[in-house]
Formats: C-alpha cells, sequence, structure tokens
C-alpha cells in the first residue's frame, strides 16, 4: 500500500469538502476528486467518518481506507447533504 503525504490527505479531504457531486450508493455518499494525476474516492458513510477509499490511474487502482478526521469529516457532510438535498 502507497503512502500518502498528510499534505495530500488534507487537500483531499478538502476538495471533498467543497464537491458538488455525489452519488449515494450501499456505502454512503460518495464523490470523486481529480487531484495529483489520479481520480480518488472519498466515501461519506451514513453515521460514520468520511474516507479516502481508492484512487485510480495510470497504472490501475488501488483501494485505500484513511479516515477524515471528525472537523473534515462535518465539512464533507455538510457538501454532501447540501449537494443531495432535493429542492
Amino acid at each position: 500500500m502507497a503512502t500518502i503525504p498528510a499534505t495530500t490527505l488534507t487537500a483531499l479531504f478538502a476538495s471533498a469538502a467543497e464537491a458538488t457531486r455525489w452519488h449515494r450508493t450501499n456505502l454512503g455518499l460518495h464523490t470523486e476528486i481529480s487531484h495529483a494525476g489520479y481520480d480518488w474516492t472519498v466515501i461519506s458513510p451514513d453515521g460514520g467518518r468520511a474516507y479516502l477509499a481508492g484512487r485510480r490511474g495510470w497504472g490501475g487502482d488501488e483501494s485505500l481506507y484513511i479516515e477524515a478526521t471528525g472537523v473534515e469529516t462535518n465539512r464533507i457532510v455538510e457538501a454532501a447533504v447540501s449537494a443531495t438535498r432535493l429542492l
């Protein structure tokens, strides 16, 4: 498994907190973030911390499980709920 620098994780979770396109799956709400040559998947599960679930790039796919902090999760949940709210 690759080591992801803390600065990259911070940037990814900040991007997820600004995402406006979220999709509901059986795992919760998820979004895709493009960063540093990869497409990253961030999932916001019902009742849990948001986490980085994987990345896709030139060399293939890599499954990950890296949790966001509580503060990052709160921001991500706000973005996900706002983006999926029915008007």
